[in-house]
């Protein structure tokens, strides 16, 4: 029989553990670095890393990357291989060889 406090969730709570600062602190962050107070002396006030602080302030941005349709990979592929056959054929490269330097 499980036990009652399984029931309970955390997540989304002050007492998740995941999140090291509430959006407060992360707002006081931004207005005391616009202030002029240092990252490190910062992240020694709120008792986080330096890294958090950067990533606050100026947060990590993903480059979108383009998705190519299936008949673009399947192109890639061909060239590929048409290129080691040739490399093959030359006998520039061997059938099952192990790595070596050029």
């Amino acid at each position: 029989m499980p036990l009652k406090i399984e029931d309970i969730k955390l997540a989304g709570t002050r007492f998740d553990g995941r999140a090291k600062l509430s959006p407060e602190q992360r707002q006081a962050i931004q207005i005391l670095a616009r202030e002029g107070y240092s990252q490190r002396k910062l992240a020694a006030m709120f008792n986080v890393s330096k890294r958090l602080i950067q990533s606050i302030l100026s947060p990590p941005t993903r480059k979108t990357y383009k998705q190519y349709p299936t008949e673009y990979w399947t192109e890639l592929k061909r060239k590929y291989r048409k290129k080691k056959i040739d490399l093959y054929k030359n006998g520039k490269i061997k059938f099952n060889n192990k790595l070596k330097n050029k």
